[in-house]
């Protein structure tokens, strides 16, 4: 780290802080960057206004080619905001892209959603224009090992899943952390 430049700030005062701080401002600047990557492309590719929340719905419903229930999108895309989700879905259904089935033939009130032609349409559209344009980007960029970075990735899904769980434990305390 270069003694010229000051990066402490309130998320940082050591060394080990900072290095901390760094990292997850990378995270917001990547994962907003991914956000925006995916709503330019489907813009340019399909001619819509979805944003990148609607559009991992749309993909993680069509993937394995096979209907999803409200649970299991839950747990794909690792959140528990059920209202969002369900105005995402109803979105989706309203342009066509997707439509809500009945799931189990013994309980009427359970249902999946699964791809419409429409919806295989709009993702075959993106999925051209991301193999010409991202594909070739990470092509070029031969010194990044996407099997290794999905495995950093997946273990820190893992840390953060963890550090959510220790500090729900102390919900409701006065002052849970001594200063």
């Amino acid at each position: 780290m270069s003694t010229l430049i000051d990066k402490t700030w309130h998320l940082a005062k050591t060394e080990e802080e900072t290095k901390l701080t760094d990292f997850e401002f990378y995270l917001w600047s990547v994962f907003n960057g991914f956000m925006r990557w995916q709503e330019g492309c489907e813009k340019v590719a399909n001619q819509t206004d979805l944003t990148g929340s609607e559009l991992s719905i749309l993909h993680i419903i069509r993937m394995k080619n096979r209907a999803k229930t409200l649970n299991e999108l839950m747990r794909l895309l690792n959140r528990d905001d059920n209202f969002n989700i369900n105005y995402s879905l109803k979105k989706l259904i309203k342009n066509g892209f997707i439509r809500k089935i009945n799931s189990d033939k013994h309980n009427k009130k359970t249902f999946s959603y699964e791809i419409t032609e429409e919806g295989i349409k709009n993702t075959d559209s993106y999925t051209a224009l991301r193999r010409n344009v991202l594909i070739n980007l990470f092509k070029k960029k031969q010194d990044l090992n996407l099997d290794k970075l999905s495995i950093v990735l997946s273990e820190l899904v893992a840390i953060y899943e963890e550090a959510d769980r220790t500090v729900l434990s102390y919900m409701g305390m006065d002052n849970p952390i001594k200063k």
